[in-house]
């Protein structure tokens, strides 16, 4: 998720420079935008990845089911933020192989296509070389 944010920021602070920038030179950037739901939603491991996610929830559910009633409210809060923790943690692991999977996809569909930047196509209405299906080929190879 922070990724996502990350390039969210960058696509805002692209498009702040970019808007400072005469005509000529705006045109002189190579921009590619990629749908970054798309690719996540077809990254081949996804729904794996996102099973294991659910199945650590729910270990973490019923423990705290198990669990929390002989506690106290306070109890029950640092249980909760207790495993709640846990399951973060795990998620970010699981997560971490796909997101740096999917930038080196982004970055090498760039330097083949000569592009200055990758945007996030949330951001962009206009102007951009949508890069997304290229991404999605790419992952599919590495």
């Amino acid at each position: 998720m922070n990724k996502i944010l990350s390039i969210v920021f960058a696509a805002v602070f692209a498009i702040c420079i970019y808007g400072t920038y005469s005509p000529a030179q705006a045109s002189a950037a190579s921009l590619g935008s990629i749908n970054m739901s798309e690719v996540i939603a077809s990254y081949p491991d996804m729904q794996t990845t996102n099973a294991a996610v659910d199945l650590a929830r729910q270990k973490a559910q019923n423990e705290f089911n198990e669990k929390s009633a002989s506690l106290d409210d306070n109890g029950k809060k640092a249980l909760f933020d207790k495993l709640n923790q846990q399951v973060t943690e795990q998620q970010n692991k699981l997560f971490k192989p796909i997101r740096d999977n999917i930038t080196k996809a982004v970055e090498a569909v760039a330097k083949t296509k000569n592009l200055d930047a990758v945007l996030d196509n949330s951001v962009v209405f206009y102007g951009t070389e949508d890069i997304t299906q290229d991404v999605i080929a790419k992952l599919k190879t590495m």
